[in-house]
């Protein structure tokens, strides 16, 4: 009889438990759902910062196919020795390890590697959608790599 008595006292508590949690969220939020123009929304604000810049020796001169990675972006410098590399993350200060290695050897002369950080310090975004999405800010980002020999 008590245990019969218990998983009805349980299942009850979970029915108001279930309800008021759901109730709570869209009333206690501040989110009428359905009431109004705005919708409930849930997600991480984000953002888009770009790296763009230049790959060139030293001596001034500009090396294509050094390999630049900045977290799940990798591209590869053209003949200019231009790159252009991106990473999506919370719209606020931010530090990114970028990485250069020179990845053709000899043909273009070999390069030391080089992991160095950039910086975006107040970025400020453009074309952001006006819920989730922040939008995107750039940095240019030039570089000059050191001969191996």
């Amino acid at each position: 009889m008590k245990i019969k008595l218990l998983e009805k006292h349980n299942k009850l508590i979970a029915f108001l438990l279930a309800v008021i949690g759901i109730g709570g969220a869209c009333t206690f939020g501040g989110c009428a759902y359905g009431v109004g123009p705005v919708a409930c929304e849930y997600g991480v604000p984000s953002a888009t910062f770009k790296v763009i810049g230049k790959v060139s020796s030293v001596e001034g001169n500009n090396i294509k196919g050094i390999r630049v990675i900045l977290q799940n972006d990798t591209a590869h410098t053209d003949i200019d020795g231009k790159f252009n590399v991106q990473a999506n993350d919370f719209p606020m200060d931010k530090d990114f390890d970028i990485e250069f290695d020179d990845t053709d050897g000899e043909l273009n002369g070999a390069f030391q590697s080089l992991d160095t950080i950039v910086s975006f310090v107040d970025p400020e975004f453009k074309n952001g959608d006006g819920h989730w999405y922040q939008g995107e800010t750039s940095k240019e980002f030039n570089v000059k790599l050191k001969s191996k020999n």
